[in-house]
């Protein structure tokens, strides 16, 4: 799994976020376990727009204030299409 996954599958199941809002302190504090050099940035470096200068990351998420990030519902319902949940 990746760490994509796992945050789509957090902001599912209610774990991370508000809704579709998701902010990066929520993101470090919830993935504790990984570096915060990597979720720091994760959700930037997967922005739909400015995240395009990282190629290795799918592009998911629109900022919409410092720190805060929306996930695209189209990610969210493809994830929950492959969990079996729609």
């Amino acid at each position: 799994m990746s760490l994509r996954t796992d945050v789509l599958d957090a902001v599912i199941e209610g774990h991370l976020g508000k809704g579709l809002i998701v902010t990066r302190q929520a993101l470090i504090q919830l993935f504790s376990d990984i570096a915060e050099t990597y979720t720091g940035v994760f959700l930037s470096n997967s922005e739909m727009t400015t995240g395009v200068s990282s190629p290795t990351y799918e592009h998911f998420t629109q900022r919409v204030g410092v720190g805060t990030y929306r996930i695209h519902p189209q990610a969210l319902l493809d994830r929950m299409i492959e969990r079996g949940l729609a």
